[in-house]
């Protein structure tokens, strides 16, 4: 994909019916396609002026009737010349507009994501901001939204630019070192600590990598722990539904089952799972064996056990828990207060402890005060981020008498490793695998 001559046109609208239906041109041909199909657009239509007119199709028949609005080049989303039709939001209409609109020479329908790239490539914004556009369309939960607007707003970029920009100017010092080497006592001797301000932004960046995933793709919390612990009972009030089948006979689940829900904005899948211990026959072990595979792959996995249970208990599932991010919960804490130790004391029938048991999987999660508007990386960017902090290691440890060239190179490596981020040292097969994630008309 590539901005050039021609003009794209693609419904901008989700796909089915509803109130109002938007088909967007982008490109010179723009005006001069639209205007057959809505007559009452003057010859030089105001700037984002919405100008009521029927709307015919191919042939001049009446289609519909809606919405013309028009936006220059400096003035749209694109950095090209945009025009919007709104129509009712009704499929066979949208065709039929869409339709007529192809027929005009110069138009072709977009590629999924071609708007926001023609946007990037026109200097409208930079790549970590267009990736925040399909990170808000498929945002799960308040978290994703906000994360995705804080870096639609910038915050990832400004970011990115403030590690970049004083890394720029060191890039230039070391160059002129390399032609005046005479001047190298001044410079070398500051070296050392720029190199270590900018490796310790890069570092804070990479930090929010876990974060950031969260946001995106949501957590997977598992409920494990010995057989009739109260699990199931348990998932279901985290749930707020009866989704897991519960019964006083010890082995009732033997399955894994999950419920999406959202908790402090996070979206999260609560996940209830089979008990461990010994297997009463061969069913009950393949379930046991589902629950290990979803430990495995948890963010965070409630050990839950009664607080009547002897401490051998808590430990067996203990030995076999470990390596994930665990919180004890001590269940049933209605029929026996727990011990020290023991974990959150939980009771599933009276409510007890339930919304400190919440509050324990997002501290875990996401971490105390976690600032949602603040930038949080993608994996995209946390791999790049650490390509840019191996750069600025080496540039660090460059010793002997090639170290100012040595560390010259370094830098350059950092920046292009961190300008991949933001879009300037971006090759076009990542532009490529970013802006086929969108939708088409986006």
């Amino acid at each position: 994909m590539s901005a050039g001559p021609d003009t794209i046109v693609a419904v901008a609208t989700p796909r089915g019916r509803g109130a109002i239906g938007i088909i967007r041109l982008s490109g010179p041909s723009a005006l001069a396609a639209a205007r057959p199909l809505a007559p009452r657009l003057p010859s030089e239509p105001v700037p984002r002026y919405a100008y009521w007119s029927p709307l015919l199709d191919r042939l001049g028949r009446r289609l519909d009737e809606g919405l013309v609005l028009c936006f220059p080049p400096d003035g749209s989303v694109t950095g090209e010349l945009v025009v919007e039709l709104h129509s009712h939001g009704s499929p066979a209409v949208q065709a039929l507009l869409l339709g007529a609109l192809l027929d005009h020479d110069g138009v072709r329908l977009a590629d999924a994501g071609e708007f926001t790239e023609r946007a990037f490539l026109h200097g409208r914004i930079d790549l970590a901001r267009a990736e925040a556009v399909a990170d808000l369309i498929g945002a799960e939960g308040e978290a994703a939204t906000r994360a995705a607007a804080a870096q639609l707003g910038g915050a990832l970029g400004d970011a990115i630019r403030s590690v970049r920009g004083p890394l720029l100017d060191l890039q230039a010092d070391l160059e002129a070192l390399l032609d005046f080497p005479d001047e190298s006592a001044e410079v070398e001797g500051g070296v050392g600590p720029r190199l270590a301000v900018a490796r310790a932004a890069v570092a804070s960046l990479r930090a929010t990598a876990v974060r950031g995933r969260l946001f995106r793709h949501g957590a997977r919390v598992v409920l494990a722990g010995p057989v009739n612990a109260g699990k199931s009972t348990l998932f279901n009030q985290l749930v707020g539904e009866e989704r897991a089948l519960v019964d006083p006979e010890p082995g009732t689940t033997r399955d894994v089952l999950e419920a999406p829900a959202e908790l402090g904005g996070l979206a999260i899948t609560w996940v209830d799972t089979a008990g461990l211990g010994p297997p009463n026959g061969r069913v009950e072990a393949m379930g046991m064996e589902l629950t290990r595979r979803e430990v495995k792959t948890a963010d965070v996995v409630l050990m839950i056990v009664p607080a009547s249970a002897p401490p051998s208990v808590r430990e067996d599932c203990r030995r076999g828990l470990s390596g994930a991010v665990t919180l004890d919960v001590a269940s049933k804490a209605d029929l026996v207060a727990p011990g020290p130790g023991e974990g959150l004391a939980v009771s599933a029938r009276t409510g007890l402890g339930l919304d400190a048991l919440r509050e324990h999987v997002l501290v875990l999660l996401r971490g105390t005060g976690a600032d949602v508007a603040g930038a949080a990386v993608s994996e995209r960017h946390a791999e790049a981020l650490g390509r840019a902090d191996r750069a600025l290691r080496a540039a660090e440890a460059a010793q002997g008498p090639a170290a100012i060239e040595l560390a010259a190179a370094d830098v350059l490596t950092a920046l292009e490793a961190l300008g991949e981020i933001t879009g300037e040292s971006a090759t076009p097969e990542v532009l490529q695998a970013i802006f086929r994630r969108f939708c088409i008309g986006k």
